[in-house]
């Protein structure tokens, strides 16, 4: 016996997956997914749900029309309303949406949600709760020890409140994070090579980190725009998330090679050939010495905004 359209939802919003480690707070939220998928729909390229008939695929589309101009140029990093809402629909468990969603974004939603968990939902259900079940013991056997190594590099505490969607769409680059010192919120994209397998675990430590790291203030951005003014020089505008690619991935690496895996940070898969250019010499002899207690943060940042610097045109 086949389940009418409105049990179905029901069932597919139901139970949703939900993993505390720490402070951490891992789960795979329907209503973040679809807001995600359509999102990514929107502004990148179609990604219409499986199994839908001619007369359902026109539907989705007037949905993904809908989102479309409902988000217009804003980016979900930097958009308040953005923000709010996806931390909304983080809340959400049941068939309902909050007051807060915005009306626009709310019919489109409503649209497609039946769309979606007619099969789509329980495919990339069962894909995030498959990440999640990697990630958890990662978390538990060496969370604390990354933290407390990320606070040392930092001079910071790490936000004590990790909140992470994990999506199959998490907008451009397949991941980003919004919040503050105190408290973030990640969305981390369970099919993106950059967030599976051993490298989950560093982008768990690479997401948060945005909630310290600023380009020029709190960690790191701070000393580079200090050093930077004190030296005359004009730093490139990613030499701050250069490092923190570096910070995360080094302190993995090495977290992971105490457990015995060999493991290779994102920032060395390409990252140094392209967007990172001229960054590795400086933050391998500088930067790693400095997280090898051998040199001094003060003196390793001068060191690497001389390096990668230039002085005013």
């Amino acid at each position: 016996m086949s389940l009418a359209p409105a049990a179905l939802l029901c069932l597919a919003l139901a139970a949703p997956a939900s993993v505390k480690v720490d402070r951490y707070h891992l789960q795979s939220n329907a209503w973040v997914n679809l807001h995600q998928r359509l999102m990514y729909s929107a502004r990148f390229e179609p990604s219409p749900p499986k199994g839908l008939t001619e007369e359902a695929a026109a539907e989705w589309e007037s949905a993904v029309a809908a989102y479309r101009d409902f988000l217009g140029k804003r980016s979900p990093i930097f958009d308040g309303e953005l923000i709010e809402m996806n931390a909304a629909l983080s809340a959400t468990h049941g068939s309902r949406l909050p007051d807060s969603v915005p009306a626009a974004a709310r019919l489109a939603l409503v649209k497609a949600m039946p769309l979606y968990a007619r099969q789509q939902w329980a495919e990339d259900d069962s894909t995030n709760r498959f990440w999640i079940a990697l990630a958890r013991p990662m978390l538990a056997s060496a969370g604390e020890e990354l933290l407390a190594a990320h606070e040392r590099a930092y001079g910071v505490p790490f936000p004590k409140r990790i909140l992470v969607d994990v999506s199959i769409f998490g907008w451009e680059y397949g991941a980003y994070t919004v919040g503050d010192p105190q408290s973030v919120h990640c969305v981390i994209s369970s099919t993106d090579p950059g967030s599976q397998g051993f490298a989950a675990l560093e982008s768990l430590m690479h997401e948060p980190s945005h909630g310290i790291v600023e380009p020029a203030s709190g960690a790191l951005g701070a000393d580079l725009v200090a050093a930077a003014a004190e030296l005359n020089r004009k730093i490139p505008y990613n030499l701050w998330h250069g490092l923190l690619f570096y910070t995360a991935g080094e302190l993995t690496r090495r977290a992971l090679a105490r457990r015995g895996v060999d493991y290779q940070p994102l920032i060395y898969r390409g990252m140094f050939d392209r967007q990172f250019v001229g960054f590795k010499e400086p933050f391998e002899s500088t930067w790693r010495a400095y997280l090898d207690g051998t040199r001094t943060r003060a003196d390793a940042i001068r060191q690497i905004v001389l390096a990668t610097g230039k002085p005013p045109e």
